[in-house]
């Protein structure tokens, strides 16, 4: 296959994902389909990433020759967001009787705000009768501004999301790129009106925190770009700090330093990660908040009972392998959520470290994505806004990939 052929999979591979993360959920009832669909898709987009040559950041020089036509884009996708998120936001009172999410986590910026710090993960009586906190620092830290200032904390996601999309349209060369440049901006375009005007069905911007997850994993996607140890330990304490969902890709990219004896990398890489990691949440919360925070997957069993019999509509509506397994097996569901999630990508980078002819520039990369595709797809409880994750990481991935040099070159079988 050469460059173009590859270029034409990984677009396609990446619309098809988009797709199925959003409108294709719909129609009628074939989330089941849907969701095999979606698998597949992502593999075939890691294949063609796998087939490129290294994935590059554009340099200044690109940024801002594409800036002309960014500009009047970028304008738009503010004042698009701030309207439809200001009438979601006036729609969909934050309540904790339909998502307790944001408020615990205001209550949290409370305590920290007035220097309870000792006690931010104590219960909170007037939510649920004592609901403990289970979020970590970095989901709930970034609202602390909006608290402060007695702003609707939901402004905070959506600057996040904004912030989010602002970096793939950056990443992007949209003018002498053929249609890979447009056709990616497209793909883009769908996806983020389905977020901004479609958040009764998936409630990302009016309940959700994971625009904060979506802004740490696209940094982390580019810090992987970049091949900067000291961003990507950075951000991967980040996405650490607030989903466990990268977890999985952690031991591939040790190795991955290890077998290409760049012992320079792997130490900044571990010891950013472990520093802040120490900084953000050790020295300033303790050991017994660490032990608390590593018991909780074992309590998404309770969760996912629970969803399964007051909302089982959950399962059906969204994507994830859940749908599949039911609610009598709930405990099968969670281990080879574990299982795979660590195991999968440890195989896959093995397995392409072993292929002596294959060029596996982009090999990290790819292995990143594989950890999010496994983890999101067999998820206990598949809430839709979790798997905008995985298609933003897509979008940088892609985004750096799509604006390679249009020139002609064989790629091997």
């Amino acid at each position: 296959m050469n460059l173009k052929q590859v270029k034409n999979l990984l677009l396609f591979s990446l619309a098809a994902e988009a797709f199925l993360s959003s409108y294709a959920l719909l129609i009628g009832k074939q989330s089941a389909v849907v969701s095999v669909l979606y698998l597949v898709a992502g593999l075939v987009f890691i294949f063609s990433v796998i087939k490129l040559p290294a994935a590059q950041l554009p340099t200044w020089r690109e940024i801002k020759a594409g800036l002309p036509i960014k500009w009047p884009l970028q304008v738009f996708i503010v004042a698009l967001a701030f309207i439809t998120s200001r009438y979601w936001i006036d729609e969909i009172p934050l309540d904790p009787d339909f998502a307790d999410m944001l408020p615990v986590m205001k209550v949290m910026n409370e305590r920290f705000l007035q220097g309870n710090w000792r006690n931010i993960y104590d219960p909170i009586p007037e939510i649920w009768n004592g609901v403990r906190p289970i979020y970590l620092p970095a989901m709930w830290l970034p609202y602390a501004p909006a608290i402060a200032l007695k702003l609707d904390m939901r402004w905070v996601t959506v600057g996040a999301v904004l912030l989010s999309f602002s970096i793939v349209l950056l990443m992007i060369r949209i003018k002498k790129n053929g249609y890979f440049g447009y056709g990616f901006v497209l793909v883009a375009g769908v996806l983020f009106w389905w977020i901004f005007s479609r958040n009764d069905v998936h409630s990302l911007i009016s309940m959700s925190e994971e625009g904060i997850v979506i802004f740490y994993f696209v940094l982390l996607c580019g810090a992987i770009i970049s091949r900067n140890a000291f961003w990507m330990g950075l951000a991967a304490s980040l996405c650490l700090l607030s989903r466990f969902s990268m977890v999985g890709w952690l031991i591939p990219c040790l190795f991955y330093f290890v077998y290409r004896k760049d012992w320079r990398r792997l130490a900044f890489f571990s010891v950013t990660s472990l520093l802040c990691i120490l900084l953000f949440f050790l020295i300033p919360f303790g050991w017994k908040t660490m032990d608390q925070m590593i018991a909780l997957p074992g309590n998404y069993l309770a969760f996912a009972k629970q969803v399964w019999e007051n909302s089982p509509e959950v399962y059906w509506v969204n994507l994830g392998f859940a749908k599949f397994y039911g609610p009598d097996h709930i405990a099968e569901l969670h281990q080879t959520l574990i299982v795979l999630s660590f195991c999968i990508p440890v195989i896959f980078m093995c397995f392409c470290q072993c292929q002596k002819k294959w060029k596996l520039e982009n090999v990290n990369l790819a292995c990143f994505k594989l950890s999010l595709l496994v983890f999101y797809q067999f998820i206990d409880v598949p809430f839709g806004y979790l798997f905008y994750t995985g298609v933003f990481v897509s979008l940088v991935i892609a985004a750096s990939l799509l604006s390679l040099v249009n020139v002609e070159m064989n790629i091997r079988d």
